[in-house]
């Protein structure tokens, strides 16, 4: 870690001038294709003399990541994915917290006292390097409201002993913040050669990501110092929620930025009129992705006071295989997860389209990379890395000099590791994309694995795989050595190693059996690769100068192989001669000693003739566990019979048959609450309570017995209570529930919420009816701001009821509150 002392920022900021400095030399070849800056025309922004609106995306994580393994540095690979997936689903601009980057020990500012982390710049410098290249443009917050791992505002108020709120008015905090402000702005980017305040894809500087204590003299103070640092570069503020109207009065803010979660057409067209009224250019900042889809998106294309909408937050693929994960409830993978997701990456993809044309231009897409080849039963498993903008892939194998499919139709990069239930001995796979448009994208690099072999392959965008290593660097463009390099690598068994290198390097390969005691080993060289056959060795290592690693595959004897068939299966659950099992029941299995994977049969017939279910490799994705839940509800009321067979490279065995039956649909309705279990209005206040951040609302015991609610709408718009239910209800195989509803006051709507295994749904009636309303469990869908997951009614644990609407005081009554069975 290099490290510039806390003293020393003062000067840093007291040398900053309007003149950009000179341009280094970068050392990366990553020519830029923003040659012009976004500037601000009034309330609008323009681009070569056209206006300039976007789709965009936040990528928080392109600095420093908290997803993968703890808090690290993201990979290049990962960084270069995400944006890459951006392009293609034309947008324009991302939004990024990688210079919020203070208090932990990987961030570029890890303490006061420490100074400058030279390191954490490494992945920022690459990811504005890599926007740039492809025509990405970037807003960047300096700072954040929360405390999270990235850091926040108080870690410039920590180190005085000070409150949060002092940030703003603390001269020696402002002061602090200013100077690593300054000294972001005025890092030289070695791969661009550009200062980052002298790169047009950096459109804007964000004070900070949701500042709730802004002041005018902190904002006007801040812009005017930031401003004259950046001329040419613009200045961007806002708060969590709503529109901070001290940014609308600061002469020296450009954009406003307002969050939505969850987000209405509605809402946003106002705040954008409101915002480009004052003068200022509008963008919702952040926005739920959850939300996204054409009765939000639609009509925002079509008013020109939206400049842009960001939606939260964009993850792109796992450098092994599949994609990174996030539990926030707003995750977007391209194209999509499942039904809900993929219809949010299209309306993204509209929206884009609408706002910004030119964005729009399908791109081949590929390569992946086949990153291991594992044996299951002496079954061949694949796992390949993604590659951004693909909606789907074909694994292939190489048969008689051609390629042929390994498998029906596409696979999704959730099939990955996918298990070829069909190849023997020796075979060649590659991984090819399907782009968007339905057209084939770059196939990965074959790999052949034998039919004793497994097939490790380590791109090197960390060490992870790595058994050692010592005197490299992770670049960009592969491992580089500094004066000799080495990796070494265990995997028992290694029989061929190959690397991939760029340059000239100067290369020996050594294989130990114990790691310690090493032994050079003759090896071939030819376009960029050095091979040579490791002998049986339990590691192997290579050492290199002069050059760059790029890859390592290691071929190694498969760990477990097979000569015989499987043992056979024993069914578990749903256990033999049970009944009312309900709807989708999870079969279970006891695992086979030497299977590979499991072919799974259900029948209404006692021989298994004429099946409903049967799930194989062949059909879909392989069993490999000892488990398997349908998509879709057997029917109720009925007998079924099921075997599991298990299979491996020398064949297969059948486990016995089993049978159960499904439980029949109740034919009377179950009540939810019928409002007679309640002594008096206190033990109904108790169980029905309040949501605090809604208008005021006060349930009362009304005879009937019914529930009445009292309510005043005002600043929120809304008003509810919530009841939860210890033990849950069990509304299985019940069609919707049935509410008696009647009000007096002004008109409201009335939504209806409830909670099965921790999942939300809700429906909204436009009008109180004045009577029994029915509403279908199908006519529920997930609230916008909320993740979305299965309809469990075995587990219905909560009821909200909510009135909304304009200012106004009323009453809405609740009658008995039951769930109604079929037809």
């Amino acid at each position: 870690m290099r490290s510039i002392g806390w003293a020393s920022l003062a000067a840093i900021v007291l040398a900053l001038t309007l003149t950009p400095p000179a341009h280094a030399s970068p050392a990366t070849d990553l020519p830029t294709r923003n040659t012009r800056y976004v500037t601000r025309d009034g309330s609008r922004l323009t681009l070569d003399g056209e206006p300039f609106r976007f789709a965009g995306t936040n990528i928080y994580w392109l600095g420093l990541d908290e997803n993968v393994g703890g808090v690290a540095y993201p990979t290049f690979f990962r960084i270069r994915d995400a944006l890459d997936t951006a392009k293609a689903m034309g947008m324009t601009v991302v939004r990024s917290h990688m210079l919020t980057s203070t208090g932990n020990p990987l961030s570029i500012l890890p303490a006061k006292d420490k100074g400058f982390n030279e390191a954490a710049f490494a992945t920022v410098d690459y990811a504005i390097a890599y926007a740039g290249s492809i025509g990405l443009r970037l807003v960047l917050p300096l700072t954040d409201e929360w405390s999270y791992y990235h850091g926040g505002h108080h870690d410039f108020t920590d180190p005085y002993g000070l409150p949060p709120e002092a940030f703003y008015t603390d001269q020696r905090v402002i002061a602090d913040y200013q100077a690593y402000a300054g000294h972001l702005m005025r890092r030289v980017n070695p791969l661009t050669g550009r200062a980052y305040n002298a790169d047009p894809t950096i459109m804007a500087w964000e004070l900070g990501n949701e500042l709730e204590g802004m002041t005018p003299g902190w904002i006007n103070a801040n812009a005017a110092v930031f401003r004259q640092w950046a001329p040419r570069q613009l200045i961007a503020a806002g708060r969590r929620f709503d529109i901070d109207p001290d940014t609308l009065a600061a002469p020296g803010v450009d954009i406003v930025d307002v969050h939505y979660y969850p987000p209405t057409a509605a809402r946003v067209a106002a705040d954008a009129a409101t915002v480009t009224g004052a003068g200022k250019v509008y963008l919702a900042g952040e926005y739920a992705s959850t939300a996204a889809g054409a009765e939000l998106l639609t009509p925002l294309a079509a008013d020109p006071a939206v400049t842009g909408m960001m939606s939260w937050s964009l993850f792109g693929h796992h450098d092994r295989g599949g994609f990174v994960q996030h539990d926030d409830g707003f995750t977007l993978h391209y194209p999509g997860d499942d039904e809900r997701m993929r219809a949010s990456v299209e309306a993204q993809i509209a929206f884009a389209g609408q706002v910004s044309p030119a964005s729009a231009r399908p791109t081949r897409v590929g390569p992946p990379l086949i990153t291991q080849v594992d044996k299951r039963g002496g079954l061949n498993e694949l796992r390949w890395r993604g590659a951004a903008g693909a909606d789907g892939y074909v694994v292939e194998r190489a048969a008689h000099g051609g390629w042929t499919p390994a498998h029906q139709g596409t696979l999704g990069d959730g099939s990955t590791p996918w298990l070829d239930t069909e190849a023997r001995g020796d075979v060649t796979y590659r991984v090819v994309p399907i782009g968007r448009d339905g057209r084939r994208g770059t196939p990965s690099e074959p790999v052949r694995a034998g039919r004793t072999q497994i097939v490790l392959a380590d791109p090197l965008q960390t060490t992870d795989l790595a058994d050692g290593h010592a005197g490299i660097t992770l670049t960009p463009a592969g491992a580089t050595a500094q004066g000799a390099g080495r990796v070494s690598w265990s995997r028992p068994g290694l029989r061929r190693v190959r690397f991939d290198l760029t340059g000239r390097p100067r290369v020996r390969v050594q294989v130990s059996q114990d790691g310690a005691g090493w032994r050079t080993v003759r090896h071939d060289g030819g376009d960029g690769q050095v091979s040579a056959d490791a002998g049986g060795a339990g590691h192997v290592r290579v050492l290199w100068s002069g050059g760059t690693l790029t890859r390592a595959t290691l071929w190694a004897a498969d760990p477990a192989p097979v000569t015989a068939p499987p043992a056979a299966p024993a069914p578990l659950t749903p256990a033999p001669g049970s009944r009312d099992v309900l709807g989708a029941p999870a079969f279970t299995w006891s695992p086979a000693a030497g299977a590979g994977c499991y072919t799974l049969t259900v029948s209404r017939n006692a021989d298994l003739s004429d099946p409903v279910l049967t799930v194989t490799a062949i059909t879909g994705t392989a069993i490999t566990g000892t488990s398997h839940t349908p998509s879709a509800a057997l029917d109720p009321g009925a007998t079924y019979h099921w075997r599991v067979t298990a299979v491996n490279a020398a064949g297969s065995t059948a486990g016995p048959v089993a049978s159960f039956t499904t439980r029949p649909l109740p034919t009377r309705p179950a009540v939810v609450d019928d409002f007679t279990g309640y002594a008096d209005t206190g033990g109904l206040a108790s169980a029905y309570v309040r949501n605090p951040n809604g208008d005021p609302i006060t349930p009362v015991l009304d005879a009937g017995p019914a529930m009445r609610l009292d309510y005043t709408l005002g600043a929120a718009g809304y008003a509810g209570v919530t009841r939860a239910f210890a033990p849950s209800l069990d509304l299985w195989g019940l069609k919707g529930l049935e509410l008696r509803l009647t009000g007096t006051g002004r008109p409201v709507k009335v939504t209806v919420q409830f909670v099965t295994g921790g999942v939300y749904f809700e429906h909204t009636l436009d009008a109180v009816p004045g009577g029994a309303a029915r509403i279908p469990f199908a006519g529920f869908d997930h609230p916008s701001w909320a993740g979305a997951g299965p309809l469990d009614l075995t587990r219905f644990d909560q009821l909200s009821i909510y009135v909304g609407g304009g200012p106004g005081a009323g009453t809405l009554t609740v009658g008995q509150v039951t769930a109604y069975p079929g037809p």
